[in-house]
């Protein structure tokens, strides 16, 4: 039998696995396949349907870049742009009532999956374009990797989905009650533009990690789809709402059972047994990539509009296909426990895991796990191409892989281990982990004698979850701990300690303006104000959209009377206004006329710009100018605020004096 002719890959591939079953052992899916001739081509798929979901999915990739980009452009004119358009950001939404771009693009997604079925899925997600340009390029090496089938690890998903988006509203309306009585609803607000568009997005380097792992490493060992199938959290919600979809796949009267849509599926749904069952494909995890309807010789499959998957039967004749799975029972708890147990170890670890790779993560871990098992116990083994174990022998490949998964496993229990020891920290701080305020003074403590204790047993407790370069146990430093132990410096008034370990956060971690402001405070505690003054200069430049950490650095400079100083750190037409006064004070007043004209055309209804102004031309003796900027300083004083009105009311007294000394007003 000419079984070779079908081969994709020479690991198990789909194909070879269904015509082995249909020929050698008949198993009870009443499914028969006809044997194809040796002509036929050993890459099947990848088409004209491909190619247009190939270019829609880079075009969603280019929308993407495009609205990183605009961002981009705009930080230094304060542009706000679409806030991320990403399913994640709908946790803002049930946790605090914003909703954003993210939520209204994730229930538009779900809605249209409740009907179109999971078609978001394979047409818009980027991270199934990297599974399936890796999964392509395995296809052209002759590979095409074997699904890892597991019943209660599939699971995973919808567990995740639930905790991301359902439990924070059940915690906030019922557990709360309980544990936290004045946390109450806000409400809902939209909040659909934003400045920092990548607040909520990892660093480069995770997101480079990210993409590897969950595109490329999950497909390798999980099969195709594999991020989708035991990691994707959103999948979780699309794949049970696909059971309501009125638009899926059917197939006609002309199907011979060939098998062909069954190989060229990326979604691991066995297509040809579930036509030959329903009549349609009623399997959650078809995406709707249309790969098996231009697959089919006889154009048997096509989209068209039916009634939901909950309420197709079996076509008469038909029987209701088999799942394999690779687990017994005992064998899914087990992994089910370890898989979990990972995520927990991966999860934040060292402050820049996110959620999803950490889930990610641990998918591959408990493969891992399942692997290295199967390897220890069986007498013959093999990975893809690799014999691990032969006839009870171990091969060096073999001692290879239980080399690497030993040292995977190692990372993990580091990983956890640090997790667990920054917890034990955390618990010591509890109460007295305060943030770094103006109180503070180099050697003075803010603390008890008892908590002084408490705060330097945590201090090293934070150490030994740190890095192994400082001392720790860990791969290395997590920003968070860094932090709680610089804000217990800073009680205990170790001063120049805290500010090291903030700096240290500053190299770790993505530029965090709430860690800066709290490095400010320790720079002038410890600082002289020129270098203050120096430090904020390169820390706004560097962060000009750091609104907050600018408005107190305008503050203090105020306050030094600085007020060059002042304008430097401001930012539009503030720079022109305090540039001004810094030159009325210094008695530069024709350089003073000019950064006043500045402000007041970007400000016209500033009427205090205006009567200042009005002063200055009328102290370097340009009447007509100065009565015109009062006219204006008039129009403008009845929408001046009223905590103004005092000061304005001054400002417009000495004008009149001084307006009286020079004769008879010229215009009104």
């Amino acid at each position: 039998m000419a079984l070779n002719s079908l081969s994709i890959g020479s690991d198990h591939g789909a194909l070879d696995t269904l015509l082995c079953m249909a020929s050698a052992h008949k198993k009870s899916v009443g499914v028969d396949l006809r044997v194809l001739p040796n002509d036929e081509p050993r890459e099947i798929g990848w088409g004209r349907r491909w190619k247009l979901r190939l270019w829609v999915l880079i075009a969603v990739q280019a929308a993407m870049v495009l609205h990183i980009l605009v961002w981009w452009i705009g930080i230094p004119y304060g542009w706000k742009t679409l806030s991320p358009v990403e399913p994640s950001e709908s946790i803002e939404t049930v946790s605090e009532g914003i909703i954003n771009a993210g939520a209204i693009f994730f229930a538009v997604a779900l809605l249209s999956t409740a009907v179109l079925g999971r078609w978001f899925c394979g047409w818009g997600c980027h991270v199934v374009l990297l599974q399936d340009w890796c999964l392509r390029l395995m296809s052209l090496g002759g590979l095409r990797p074997r699904l890892f089938r597991s019943r209660l690890l599939m699971l995973a998903p919808l567990m995740l989905a639930l905790y991301m988006f359902v439990w924070p509203i059940a915690y906030r309306l019922i557990i709360a009650k309980w544990t936290r009585p004045d946390l109450h609803w806000p409400g809902f607000r939209l909040e659909i533009l934003t400045r920092d568009l990548w607040a909520s997005m990892p660093g480069v380097g995770v997101a480079v990690v990210f993409l590897f792992l969950c595109g490329f490493v999950t497909v390798y060992v999980l099969g195709a789809k594999g991020f989708c199938t035991y990691a994707c959290p959103y999948g979780g919600f699309f794949a049970p709402l696909d059971r309501l979809a009125f638009r899926r796949i059917h197939v006609d009267d002309s199907c011979e059972g060939c098998a062909k849509c069954t190989a060229v599926c990326t979604s691991n749904v066995r297509v040809h047994e579930q036509v030959a069952a329903y009549g349609q494909i009623i399997d959650i995890g078809c995406m709707r990539t249309t790969d098996c309807i231009e697959a089919c010789p006889n154009d048997a499959l096509s989209m068209r509009w039916g009634a939901p998957a909950i309420g197709v039967r079996l076509r008469e004749g038909g029987q209701k296909p088999t799942r394999r799975w690779d687990l017994t029972w005992a064998g899914e708890i087990t992994l089910a426990i370890l898989m979990f147990a990972f995520f927990l170890a991966w999860r934040g670890a060292y402050g820049i895991v996110p959620m999803l790779l950490s889930l990610g993560a641990a998918s591959i871990m408990t493969w891992v796990c399942w692997k290295l098992w199967r390897l220890l116990r069986d007498q013959n083994t093999s990975f893809r191409r690799s014999v691990l174990k032969k006839h009870g022998r171990m091969t060096s490949r073999g001692a290879w892989f239980i080399a690497f998964s030993a040292v995977l496993l190692l990372a993990t229990l580091q990983a956890a281990a640090s997790q667990i020891i920054g917890g034990r920290a955390n618990w010591l701080a509890t109460g007295i982990r305060q943030r770094i305020d103006f109180q503070v003074r180099p050697g003075e403590a803010q603390l008890s004698g008892e908590d002084q204790a408490r705060a330097r047993e945590a201090i090293d407790w934070y150490r030994l979850a740190g890095s192994m370069t400082r001392g720790g146990i860990g791969l290395g430093d997590d920003p968070n701990n860094l932090l709680a132990a610089a804000r217990l410096h800073a009680q205990l008034g170790e001063l120049e300690q805290s500010r090291e370990l903030i700096r240290l956060i500053h190299k770790l971690s993505k530029p965090n303006q709430d860690v800066a402001i709290e490095q400010f405070t320790l720079e002038l505690a410890i600082e002289r104000p020129r270098e203050v003054a120096n430090w904020l200069d390169d820390t706004l430049v560097d962060h000009i959209e750091w609104s907050r950490l600018r408005t107190m650095a305008i503050q203090w400079a105020l306050s030094q009377s600085d007020l060059m100083a002042a304008s430097r750190f401001s930012r539009g037409p503030d720079t022109w206004k305090y540039a001004a006064l810094a030159a009325i004070r210094s008695g530069k007043f024709h350089a003073a006329v000019i950064q006043l004209k500045r402000y007041v055309a970007a400000t016209p209804d500033d009427a205090l710009g205006w009567i200042t102004l009005a002063r200055v031309q009328l102290q370097l003796g340009n009447i007509q100018e100065a009565d015109a900027a009062a006219t204006e300083a008039t129009r403008a004083s009845s929408i001046m605020p009223e905590e103004a009105q005092a000061d304005l009311a001054a400002e417009f007294e000495a004008f009149r004096r001084a307006r009286a000394v020079r004769g008879p007003q010229i215009a009104p």
